[in-house]
């Protein structure tokens, strides 16, 4: 929570928005991370856009392994699908999957 205070020094409270940037809290990715400013995408989640601009940093987080009953070993990691475009200007620390445009 902040405090605000307007031209006429009336003082408001006003609650933060936008701080849960994890899939983890069911946030939606932004069309742009700002500079500064992170995201998460978390394990076992996944999340697609059309177009992302990061100037700020993504996380792709690793997921635990599990076997399933037909024995084989899946990983749960995080997976993000761009549509379009990803334009990079910022960081990617990806220890998930990260796949751009693809079959219509």
């Amino acid at each position: 929570m902040s405090n605000v205070r307007f031209l006429d020094s009336v003082a408001v409270n006003s609650f933060a928005n936008g701080t849960n940037t994890s899939t983890a809290y069911g946030a939606v990715i932004p069309r742009v991370i700002l500079p500064g400013g992170a995201f998460t995408v978390s394990p076992n989640t996944s999340v697609s856009t059309y177009r992302l601009t990061i100037a700020g940093t993504l996380f792709m987080e690793s997921g635990p392994e599990v076997q399933l009953p037909d024995n084989s070993i899946f990983r749960a990691t995080s997976q993000l699908y761009i549509g379009d475009t990803l334009d990079n200007q910022g960081i990617i620390y990806n220890s998930g999957l990260i796949e751009i445009g693809g079959d219509n």
